[in-house]
């Protein structure tokens, strides 16, 4: 089964009528009917594009059909999507089953689980020598000292 080709201009879905070729050498784009199979380097035009196809200033267009109708799907085609539909339509579909939930817990030892380690650490001394820290006034200073 052969699909359907579309045109090969961007944005347009229409059904491909003509195959435009180019031949660079002699500067020449020819139009005709659409081929029987994909050409590499050709492009597809539906009817209305086929209509309104331009070629470059000094090229020459040679249009070997002026009236284009769009291709319909040959009965071979036809017959084969119906052939695949019935085939289809008669396929006995199991019913849906519940899906099967597994639940699966692994057993922990407690003791075996690491300990958070401590965010903070303590530094020593402060930058101060420990013969520093002992000679300083520790002496403790009530709030009403202070303010006098």
């Amino acid at each position: 089964m052969s699909p359907i080709r579309h045109c090969s201009r961007s944005a347009c879905n229409n059904p491909a009528a003509a195959t435009m070729t180019y031949d660079y050498k002699q500067a020449t784009a020819v139009l005709g009917p659409l081929s029987p199979v994909p050409l590499p380097g050709a492009f597809d035009l539906c009817a209305q594009h086929a209509h309104t196809v331009t070629v470059p200033v000094g090229w020459q267009m040679i249009r070997l059909k002026t009236e284009f109708e769009p291709v319909a799907p040959s009965t071979d085609d036809l017959t084969a999507l119906a052939d695949a539909i019935r085939e289809a339509s008669r396929r006995d579909v199991p019913p849906p089953r519940p899906a099967q939930r597994e639940i699966r817990r692994t057993s922990m030892d407690i003791s075996a689980t690491p300990r958070p380690r401590p965010h903070l650490s303590m530094i020593n001394g402060g930058g101060e020598t420990s013969e520093e820290a002992s000679s300083a006034d520790l002496t403790p200073v009530s709030d009403d000292e202070t303010i006098r």
